[in-house]
This record gives structure tokens, C-alpha cells and sequence, in this order.
């Protein structure tokens, strides 16, 4: 009995060098949030906050601020709200992924529900200069940031997941990261975010997208692991019963 148990968790090459891929990773973001977060506690000024800003808003024109609105709004907590409950229902009824699914909501809910308790830790106030839209509650980690970097990420690791052509996944993962990327500069453009405030949600989102992602490839490698021991058994089981 525990030898079965045994066979059943055991881990694949490839999924050890992802789990500890994953850990080394969340590791190196862990510490780069903590540095980041220090530095504010400690009330030293990042550098590169007013420098980025200026290269960021030498680019302003109407037609920029239409574009900035547009990407801002694909990290709106309504627009990942709603589409998240459309890539949950895709995984459950054209994959049967319960899963994949579950996972999906804990990654982005729960990535929310963690920005929410480190924006309240750390009560940064907003910049109240360029500002071009209105925004509610405090600065660091940025929340859009974060939310797009769970929502968005874990959309790309399903990409790499499915079927598809290398070239397609390499194409739609570029965008992803582009869409991310983009959304992050809209906050600082629109004047609602400092550059910290969305490299910290970047970060933050990182961290905990990998850890979430990792937790699903265990329970995958757990269940294939788990399908193929009941085959193995129902298949002796039949050959014993044809000799008897």
C-alpha cells in the first residue's frame, strides 16, 4: 500500500525542475519586494520614480490618453472580474478542467485579496500630480499591476500548457507580457501610480502567480500519477481474472 502511495506521488524530472525553478524565482521576487518595501518604510526616495514618470508623460497627447484609458481599463477589477469568469467557464465546460479552474479563481481572487492587505499595510499615499483620472484607496503595490500580472499570467502558463504550435505560443506569450507591461505604464501615465508602486505589484503578482501555478502542476502530475496506478491495477486485476 505505501509503495503504491509512493508511485503515485512521484515527481517527474521535468516537473522537479519546474517546482524548483518556481521556488528560486518566487525566491529572487520575494527579495526584491522586501527590498523595495523596505526602502519605503524607511522613507529613502526611489530615484528612478521621477525619471520614469517624465519619460512616461513626454509621450502625453489626446490620442495617448485614449490609448493609456483603454489599457487601464483591461486591468480594472471588473474587466478582470469578467473575464475571469469566462476563462473559468471555458476550462470547465470545453476542458473539464475543475482544477485549472479553481486554481484560476484562487490566483486571481486570492492575488487581490493579498494586495488589498499590503496596500493596508503600507498606506502609501497616491501623486497628486498628472493626475488624469480619479482613484480611490492607497498606492504601493499597484493594484491594477498585480491584478494583470495573476490574471493575464496565468492565462499565458495555459497557453504553454495547450496544443498549440511553439510559434503560437510564443507569439500570444509576447503579447501577454506586452499587455501586462502596458498596463502597469497606463497607471503611471494616468498619474494614479509611482513606478515602485507598479514594479512592487509586478513583483507581488509574480510571487504568488508562480506559487499558485506550482501548487496546480502538483495536483495535475498527483491525478495522472493516480489514473495511471488504478489502470496498472485494473488491468492485472482483468489478467487475473482471464487465468482463473
Amino acid at each position: 500500500m505505501f509503495r503504491k502511495r509512493k508511485e503515485a506521488m512521484s515527481f517527474p524530472p521535468h516537473v522537479t525542475m519546474w517546482v524548483i525553478t518556481g521556488l528560486l524565482f518566487s525566491t529572487i521576487c520575494l527579495y526584491m519586494f522586501i527590498s523595495l518595501s523596505t526602502d519605503f518604510i524607511e522613507k529613502k526616495q526611489f530615484l528612478f520614480d521621477k525619471n520614469v514618470i517624465d519619460t512616461i508623460r513626454s509621450y502625453a497627447s489626446p490620442a495617448m490618453d485614449g490609448f493609456m484609458l483603454f489599457m487601464t481599463e483591461m486591468g480594472s477589477k471588473f474587466m478582470l472580474g469578467l473575464l475571469l469568469v469566462i476563462s473559468m467557464t471555458w476550462l470547465f465546460v470545453k476542458r473539464k478542467d475543475v482544477w485549472g479552474m479553481r486554481l484560476y479563481f484562487i490566483t486571481v481572487a486570492g492575488g487581490g485579496l493579498l494586495n488589498l492587505l499590503l496596500k493596508n499595510f503600507f498606506e502609501r499615499e497616491r501623486p497628486n500630480i498628472n493626475r488624469i483620472i480619479e482613484a480611490d484607496g492607497f498606492s504601493f503595490p499597484s493594484g491594477h499591476s498585480m491584478g494583470s500580472m495573476t490574471y493575464y499570467g496565468f492565462l499565458g502558463y495555459l497557453v504553454l500548457r495547450s496544443k498549440r504550435k511553439p510559434l503560437s505560443k510564443l507569439g500570444l506569450g509576447i503579447l501577454l507580457c506586452l499587455f501586462i507591461l502596458l498596463i502597469g505604464i497606463s497607471r503611471i501615465y494616468l498619474g494614479v501610480h509611482y513606478p515602485s508602486d507598479v514594479l512592487a505589484g509586478f513583483i507581488a503578482g509574480s510571487v504568488w502567480l508562480v506559487t499558485c501555478i506550482s501548487l496546480l502542476e502538483i495536483i495535475y502530475l498527483y491525478k495522472e500519477n493516480r489514473h495511471k496506478l488504478t489502470k496498472r491495477i485494473n488491468e492485472k486485476t482483468e489478467i487475473s481474472q482471464l487465468d482463473n
